[in-house]
């Protein structure tokens, strides 16, 4: 079967409880998201294979398969591992927030959960991965473009297709430049939420993991603003 394309933001709800679903389901409804449910991690994986989304709100604890070994299975695939993939849990121990971030998720949520807290952190998701879409096609069209500009311009004037090139060079730094900060910011949200989930009372077996899960996204944040 062929996989289908929407045209829209889709969400994909994974929880083995219906009264969960049902919840979330309107939640996301009323801000007119399509979504489509699954109750387990072998029917998330069977939708994955048919349809394409663009955020996975991930709960951990699922008879058979649980969140954890969904996320990683997800993450090691070349056709769906970019999926933003949000942890819905009602355990907010720090061992079980980090390893979320160990296998892959871009966010952990801890249940029982704020509506407006939740819609926002799915809203930044979805943005981002909008905007590093577009930042993608752009950087190919103008690969091809160049390919063709290098053949076609060596030893000719400056031409029409020159001066689009050069417009859509500047187009697309600036574009870049956007997407950059968005980035900062959410990892440096990121930083702060790690922190605030873990506490800062951690004890001595945890403290250097989640010491160096924090370097490493203050590490980017510093990177990408350099850029």
């Amino acid at each position: 079967m062929d996989k289908v394309y929407p045209s829209g933001p889709v969400i994909l709800l994974v929880d083995d409880n219906p009264q969960n679903l049902q919840v979330l389901g309107k939640l996301l409804q009323e801000e007119r998201f399509e979504i489509e449910f699954a109750v387990n991690g072998e029917a998330t994986l069977e939708w994955l294979k048919i349809k394409r989304f663009d955020l996975i709100l991930l709960d951990l604890n699922m008879p058979g398969m649980n969140g954890f070994e969904v996320c990683k299975i997800i993450r090691s695939d070349n056709e769906m591992c970019e999926i933003p993939i949000i942890f819905l849990s009602a355990e907010s121990e720090r061992e079980s927030i980090l390893k979320g971030f160990e296998v892959g998720a871009q966010d952990y949520v801890t249940k029982p959960f704020d509506s407006r807290e939740l819609l926002a952190r799915v809203k930044t998701q979805l943005d981002l991965k909008s905007k590093t879409e577009k930042l993608e096609k752009i950087n190919e069209w103008l690969g091809k473009k160049i390919d063709n500009w290098l053949k076609l311009s060596i030893g000719s004037p400056r031409s029409e297709e020159t001066i689009e090139l050069s417009d859509k060079l500047i187009e697309y730094d600036k574009n870049q430049s956007l997407v950059l900060k968005d980035i900062c910011l959410e990892l440096s949200t990121s930083i702060k939420e790690i922190e605030k989930l873990i506490g800062k009372s951690y004890d001595s077996d945890a403290k250097d993991q989640i010491k160096e899960i924090v370097k490493r996204l203050a590490d980017s944040v510093v990177k990408l603003e350099k850029l």
